[in-house]
């Protein structure tokens, strides 16, 4: 029984490793605000942006820590065998995690628009309209709500961007 609970934990943590982003991944300072259109932005817009979403950054990794570690035990109870009830529950957690991360990106967003001119707010709103822009939350995320193949249109999905499960863009 030790045994299997010590593969368990170890499972659970070599997941939590391979979850971690790759250098690769990390984007360059100010590619949010190129890509929804805030290039004109003055030094002190530039900076505040930069700390809400260093903090932003801060809040959803913690949330988002959280799911991945709720997925991994829905899993481990499926394997278990656990009955319905208590997977539907894990599910219940798995969607109250979900909530408060876009709940956290809607507030990172009307931060960075409550700091815009009029004339930035136009074109932030109309590059920038989903809950993904500005959120900075990973690989594809940050721009017009996905990889330049979605804003584009295209319909060629490789898995990764997170518009969708099987695009990787």
């Amino acid at each position: 029984m030790k045994f299997l609970k010590s593969a368990a934990v170890a499972l659970i943590g070599a997941a939590l490793i391979f979850t971690l982003p790759l250098p690769a991944q990390k984007e360059e300072p100010g590619t949010c605000q190129k890509a929804c259109g805030l290039s004109d932005l003055s030094a002190e817009q530039t900076a505040k942006i930069q700390k809400l979403r260093i903090d932003h950054q801060k809040t959803v990794l913690v949330l988002q820590t959280d799911l991945k570690t709720k997925r991994l035990e829905l899993r481990q109870m499926m394997m278990e065998g656990a009955d319905q009830k208590k997977l539907e529950a894990k599910i219940d957690e798995l969607a109250r995690v979900g909530a408060e991360i876009q709940k956290n990106r809607l507030a990172h967003r009307n931060e960075i628009r409550s700091l815009l001119t009029d004339e930035q707010k136009k074109v932030f709103n109309q590059k920038c309209s989903g809950l993904d822009c500005g959120a900075a939350s990973g690989h594809g995320r940050c721009g017009a709500g996905g990889c330049k193949n979605h804003q584009a249109g295209g319909k060629e999905h490789h898995g990764g961007c997170g518009r969708d499960a099987g695009c990787k863009h």
